[in-house]
C-alpha cells in the first residue's frame, strides 16, 4: 500500500529518493504498455463539493460500449452494467500515477484537477516541493456538473504499467521527456484564485502579517461591497466571513517555510495570518461543513495538521470538532455469532500491490494473513465474509458492496507497505480510519495489540481517505502490517511464523474492540 494514503501504487514507492541522474529501482521494475489512443479517454469527473477528480476509461472488449462522447461530454455508460472485463477504469491513486522519461513517479507526483477560470486543468503537483511548478497534462470544459472529456496536452498520452511482462490495470499519464526538463520547462506556478470550489473564498491578507522572502505574494481580492483596497483600519476578518455567509475556516498552524510551502501545494491560495493570538495559515473559508472537511482531510493527507474552526454569526472563530459517521446499524458490543466481520486482502491477480525484498508480493502476504484471521475469528464465534478469497483481481467498488450487501458490522483492509529499496531501514505498522470515532476505536484496538505483540515500530493510528474506508457505513479501518522493502518487516512478512502473528494480533484487536 502506500505511506502517504499509499495503494496500489505503492509499487512505485521502490523509487530511489537520490539524485536525478540516478535511474530509481521502480524504472527499472516498472515498464509501459501504449494504447490506442481512441480506446482510452480521460474524465473530469465531478464530485460532490463542486470540485473535479480524475477518472480514466479503457475500451478492453466491444462487448458493450463503456462511454459515450457528445462533443466535450462523456456519458459513462460502463456505470449501467456489470463491465468486468468490458471496461478498465482507474477512479484514484490507486488506478493511476504520472510516468516520465521512464520513471515512474508514483507519489512523488500528485494527480489533480483545478477549476482556473472557469476551465479545468489536469495537473501534477509534486508532493516532495511545494515550490516547484505544476505540470499541466491536460485541459477540459468545466460542464457544470457533467463529466468532462480532458484533452492532453502535447507529449502527453495514457499508457498501462506492465510487471514482470505482465499488463497490470493501473494506467500512467505518460510523458517521454525527463522530469528536469519537464520542471524546467513549465510555466511558474500561479495562484489560480477561487480554484478549489464555488463555494470557497480567501479573504485579503492580514496587512500586518509578513511572509518569509521567496514565497510569492498573493494578490489582493475584491470582496463584494468593497473598494479594489482593504481600508486602513478594516472590520475583523471573522466579521467579514460571517457577513458573506461563511460559517467555517480550514486553518494549518504553523508559520515555517516548509509548512507554508506544504499547505500552499494543496490550497495555492492559502495565506499567513493570526487567529486568537496564534500564526496559522489560513486555507480557506467555507459556507458549508463537508466542503470544509474535504479540505482539512486533504491538507491531513499531506501530514499536515489542519482543523475546522466555525465562525458563528457574531465573527468570533470557535473550535469544530469534525462530525462522527454513525455505522448504519447498530451492532453488539460482545463478541457473539451474530456479528459479521468483512475481511478484505488487498490487490489480487494482476496487481501483485507492493513488491518488495527477495520479490515479496504484497497481494499474497495479505491473503494469508487475512484467511488466517479468518480462523481466529471463527474459533471466537465471530462470522466472516472475505471480499476476496483467492488470487483475484477485485476493483474497490465490489469489495465495499460485499460487506454492504452482507450486512458488516465492521470492514478490516488487509495491506503491505513499501518505499524505495533503498530505504531498508524503514519499517512500522500503521492502522487508518476515516472520519468515524468508532473507526478510530477499532483501528487503535488493532494498533495497539499488533505493537505490543510483534515489537514492531509504531507508525500509529491516522485518518486517511481510502476508498474502502471512506464509502462503508460500518467501522472500517485499514491495516499496513509492514513495509515488503524494510529489513525488519520483510523478514516478519516473508515467514509462516510471522504472518501468523500478525494475524493473531488483527484477530485480538478485533475482539478486544467487541469487548
Amino acid at each position: 500500500m502506500k505511506s502517504f494514503g499509499l495503494r496500489f501504487w505503492a509499487l512505485t514507492a521502490l523509487l530511489s529518493l537520490t539524485g536525478l541522474g540516478h535511474k530509481p529501482a521502480a524504472a527499472q521494475l516498472f515498464s509501459q504498455k501504449e494504447l490506442n489512443p481512441d480506446r482510452v479517454v480521460a474524465v473530469a469527473s465531478p464530485i460532490n463539493n463542486g470540485g473535479h477528480q480524475l477518472l480514466v476509461l479503457e475500451q478492453l472488449s466491444d462487448s458493450r460500449q463503456c462511454w459515450e462522447e457528445r462533443g466535450d461530454q462523456v456519458d459513462p455508460l460502463l456505470l449501467q452494467f456489470d463491465f468486468t472485463g468490458i471496461c478498465g477504469r482507474g477512479t484514484d491513486s490507486n488506478g493511476y500515477s504520472v510516468r516520465v522519461g521512464g520513471e515512474d513517479l508514483g507519489w512523488r507526483y500528485d494527480l489533480r484537477i483545478l477549476n482556473d477560470g472557469g476551465d479545468l486543468k489536469l495537473i501534477a503537483w509534486s508532493v516532495e516541493d511545494g515550490s516547484s511548478p505544476y505540470l499541466e497534462i491536460g485541459k477540459a470544459r468545466n460542464l457544470n456538473g457533467e463529466f468532462a472529456s480532458i484533452q492532453l496536452n502535447e507529449g502527453w498520452r495514457l499508457t498501462k504499467r506492465i510487471y514482470n511482462g505482465q499488463t497490470l490495470g493501473h494506467y500512467y499519464l505518460t510523458h517521454d521527456q525527463d522530469l528536469p526538463t519537464l520542471v524546467a520547462s513549465a510555466t511558474p506556478r500561479t495562484l489560480p484564485g477561487r480554484s478549489r470550489t464555488q463555494d470557497t473564498a480567501f479573504l485579503p491578507r492580514d496587512p500586518n502579517s509578513t511572509l518569509p522572502s521567496g514565497l510569492p505574494t498573493l494578490p489582493t481580492l475584491d470582496l463584494p461591497g468593497q473598494g479594489s483596497r482593504p481600508s486602513r483600519t478594516p472590520e475583523p476578518a471573522s466579521d467579514r466571513a460571517a457577513a458573506l455567509g461563511f460559517r467555517y475556516r480550514v486553518i494549518v498552524p504553523g508559520d515555517s517555510t516548509s509548512t507554508q510551502a506544504k499547505v500552499r501545494a494543496v490550497v495555492p491560495d492559502a495565506f499567513r495570518t493570526q487567529i486568537n493570538g496564534e500564526v496559522v495559515m489560513q486555507a480557506g473559508l467555507f459556507r458549508d461543513r463537508r466542503t470544509a472537511d474535504d479540505t482539512r482531510q486533504q491538507l491531513r493527507d499531506e501530514g499536515l495538521r489542519a482543523s475546522v474552526m466555525e465562525i458563528d454569526t457574531s465573527g468570533v472563530v470557535v473550535s469544530a470538532p469534525p462530525p462522527s459517521r454513525q455505522p448504519s446499524r447498530s451492532s453488539s458490543r460482545t463478541p457473539s455469532s451474530q456479528i459479521l466481520v468483512a475481511l478484505d486482502a488487498g490487490h489480487g491477480g494482476r496487481d501483485p500491490g507492493a513488491v518488495g525484498i527477495g520479490g515479496l508480493q504484497e497481494k499474497e502476504v495479505v491473503l494469508d494473513i487475512s484467511r488466517q484471521v479468518e480462523q481466529i475469528l471463527a474459533q471466537n464465534g465471530i462470522r466472516t465474509v472475505q471480499t476476496r478469497s483467492g488470487d483475484q483481481e477485485i476493483d474497490l467498488e465490489p469489495r465495499v458492496a460485499t460487506a454492504e450487501n452482507r450486512g458488516a458490522d465492521l470492514f478490516v483492509s488487509i495491506h503491505a507497505n513499501a518505499i524505495s529499496m533503498s530505504r531498508p531501514e524503514v519499517n512500522g505498522i500503521e492502522t487508518f480510519f476515516y472520519a468515524s470515532s468508532e473507526g478510530r476505536r477499532l483501528a487503535s484496538a488493532v494498533q495497539n495489540q499488533l505493537i505490543r505483540d510483534t515489537g514492531a515500530v509504531d507508525r500509529g493510528v491516522k485518518e486517511a481517505r481510502f476508498y474502502v474506508i471512506r464509502n462503508t457505513s460500518m467501522p472500517a479501518i485499514l491495516v499496513e502490517t509492514g513495509f515488503v522493502t524494510g529489513t525488519q518487516d520483510a523478514a516478519r512478512l516473508s515467514s509462516s511464523s510471522g504472518r501468523r502473528q500478525i494475524a493473531e494480533s488483527i484477530a485480538a484487536g478485533i475482539l478486544a474492540y467487541l469487548r
